[in-house]
């Protein structure tokens, strides 16, 4: 009792450090954490449509099969919920270093063993059960329990890791893949294990992300009480929407560009292009965020991509400028997404089940994402263009704007902090900490 009484009083003392302060150990949390996600299973995922015409006359593969195989992605469905649920056990460290050490392995099979379609494909779903591991499921944790004040700000710039690398790596990679995509599979799996890998285990502070329940002895209860809750539907819906639209011409963004008689360095340059619209996303969606009302600023940037999608709709043969500038818009919403659900569960919910909450919600958006990949890559299919997924990838924007509007936040004190949250400015983790009753708004 009394352990439990001076973890309380630690905890309390956390809670009244001034919030510019979150910053004195919060840089190398935030800086860790972006090179997690800048070397982790997002590259993996953003750079895979350059593989794709690539590899299909070797592997056999149709435009349909290439479809098929990412949506293999879909074990993600199942395992983002078990890898929150872990990390809420285990905390940052221990869960993301397996899941890391995994994706490289797979990695290596996809260069080395990968020969046809049924070993791709088992590839791609083990990547997908064991990829949240590595991306915003896990690295918004030591995050989003360390920041209060600028907390929007910190997702965000935790998504620049991926962005960077994602506007740096595909020109790069496309020049490998040009003489083996095998040798891409390669540069990929390396990036991870010989820079993301050391970079964080030298950066991210021991204490960051520890278990965040660890006051409580005994078994970790299950409590998944927030299924029944209006909004986590509501973000869930909105999540599976924005998967299906940015994920699905994510899956088919390359070729997508390609269909406006772009050259190959074109079609890198759109794939560089999405990722700067992400890196203005991120940065500008957790800025956003934390300065204005979160649900309006979370209902502007979900429309934005709709203009991305109008823009390739309309864009003739050759126009290069507008192709470019319609990869940003819909990198855009792909950038904040991450800042917007993270930031909206760490706000609706709580800390003690964050890792369960955000990883059930990251799992229900990858069905999103595997009905988008499904979409754009059967509108190619059957009507030889991408326009009707792109007309219907409007609509659904508009629909996941809707969802975003009724989703009830608490109310913030003057100081950053939630009202009822127990959320506050903490150099390891809020313990003692715990959702109580919430003053919605």
């Amino acid at each position: 009792m009394n352990g439990r009484n001076t973890i309380a009083r630690q905890a309390d003392l956390k809670l009244r450090i001034p919030a510019d302060s979150e910053w004195h150990l919060g840089w190398r949390i935030v800086l860790a954490c972006a090179v997690a996600n800048g070397t982790g299973v997002s590259l993996l995922f953003y750079c895979f449509s350059l593989f794709l015409i690539p590899m299909s006359p070797e592997l056999g593969l149709t435009r349909t099969d290439t479809g098929l195989i990412q949506s293999l992605i879909v074990t993600a469905v199942i395992g983002a919920p078990v890898i929150g649920r872990l990390t809420d056990r285990f905390g940052f460290r221990p869960v993301w270093l397996a899941c890391t050490l995994s994706m490289i392995a797979i990695g290596l099979a996809q260069a080395l063993w990968a020969y046809d379609f049924w070993s791709m494909a088992a590839t791609v779903a083990l990547a997908g059960f064991v990829g949240g591991g590595s991306s915003s499921v896990v690295l918004t944790q030591p995050v989003n329990a360390h920041f209060r004040k600028y907390r929007g700000r910190a997702l965000g710039m935790i998504g620049v890791g991926v962005s960077l690398t994602t506007i740096v790596v595909p020109p790069l990679l496309q020049m490998v893949i040009a003489e083996s995509w095998r040798w891409g599979f390669l540069t990929l799996a390396a990036i991870s294990g010989l820079i993301g890998l050391p970079a964080v285990l030298l950066l991210m502070p021991r204490q960051a992300g520890a278990r965040p329940v660890s006051a409580r002895p005994g078994p970790m209860p299950h409590d998944w009480s927030f299924v029944r809750e209006r909004d986590f539907w509501l973000l869930s819906g909105g999540n599976m929407i924005a998967g299906i639209t940015t994920g699905g011409a994510v899956s088919q963004l390359a070729p997508m560009v390609a269909e406006h008689g772009l050259s190959p360095l074109a079609v890198g340059l759109g794939v560089s292009f999405f990722a700067a619209g992400q890196l203005l996303g991120k940065l500008g969606g957790g800025f956003l965020l934390d300065r204005f009302d979160p649900r309006r600023m979370a209902i502007l940037m979900t429309l934005i991509p709709g203009l991305g999608f109008l823009a390739f709709t309309q864009a003739d043969p050759g126009m290069m400028a507008l192709v470019l500038a319609a990869c940003a818009m819909i990198g855009a919403l792909s950038g904040a997404d991450v800042d917007i659900y993270a930031y909206f569960v760490a706000r609706r919910f709580g800390f003690e089940r964050y890792g369960a909450v955000f990883g059930a919600l990251h799992g229900l958006g990858w069905i999103g994402t595997v009905a988008g990949i499904t979409l754009f890559s059967r509108s190619f299919t059957q009507f030889g263009s991408y326009a009707p997924a792109q007309f219907a990838a409007i609509g659904l924007l508009i629909g996941a704007a809707m969802l975003l509007s009724p989703v009830r936040l608490p109310r913030q004190k003057a100081g950053g902090g939630d009202l009822g949250t127990g959320s506050g400015p903490v150099l390891t983790n809020p313990q003692a900490a715990q959702p109580q009753n919430q003053h919605l708004g």
